[in-house]
């Protein structure tokens, strides 16, 4: 998965909001397209929380195209079926966690391609998302089951919230590059008499 990342935020950096908004910017197609954020993960363990607790954070800002919260997960069991469900239309972002080097822990990640859920535990399943941001919770080594329960929570939701509040802005952004545009003779962006066009 390495050989795909093009760009990463540390959850921590200081400038972490302004990069990780520049960041998904990169990887999403142009404001005419609508966005699904797919997130998954389970909230049965800290480290894989990360997806729903994400996906809760933006439901909880009225953010309406989201699949996957702490109460309704997307997980390994149901990923197939949710897929399903997507908009054929819309650009698809999966959002989940990742086991990764040690030196990478705490990083965002946000690729041009799609995750590949339960690789950490050889878990078959299929490549998910036109694009993707994951988080890398914990060093990839022996006993992942293990490591993934016990990654920290604080880093977990700090990440979630950085990655929640760059959404927003980047879908506010977005909104208002597909509103009408408004003039003093035409301040609500409205039909003109008789013509159809917007000035």
């Amino acid at each position: 998965m390495d050989k795909e990342f093009t760009n990463e935020v540390h959850f921590a950096d200081r400038y972490g909001l302004i990069k990780a908004v520049s960041c998904l910017e990169r990887i999403l197609p142009g404001p005419e397209v609508e966005t699904t954020y797919l997130c998954i993960g389970s909230d049965l363990s800290t480290g894989d929380c990360f997806g729903p607790l994400t996906g809760t954070l933006l439901k909880r800002t009225g953010f309406q195209n989201v699949v996957g919260t702490l109460d309704a997960t997307v997980h390994a069991k149901n990923l197939e079926a949710c897929l399903q469900q997507l908009p054929k239309e819309h650009f698809i972002v999966a959002i989940d966690a990742t086991m990764g080097h040690y030196k990478k822990v705490g990083t965002l990640s946000f690729i041009d391609g799609p995750v590949r859920p339960g690789a950490a535990f050889d878990r078959k399943l299929p490549p998910v998302g036109d694009a993707s941001v994951v988080f890398n919770v914990a060093p990839y080594g022996i006993a992942n089951f293990w490591v993934l329960g016990c990654a920290s929570l604080n880093k977990v939701w700090q990440a979630s919230n950085l990655l929640a509040r760059a959404i927003n802005i980047v879908a506010y952004r977005r909104n208002k590059l597909r509103a009408p545009k408004c003039s003093s003779i035409n301040p609500c962006g409205r039909p003109l008499p008789g013509t159809g066009k917007l000035i």
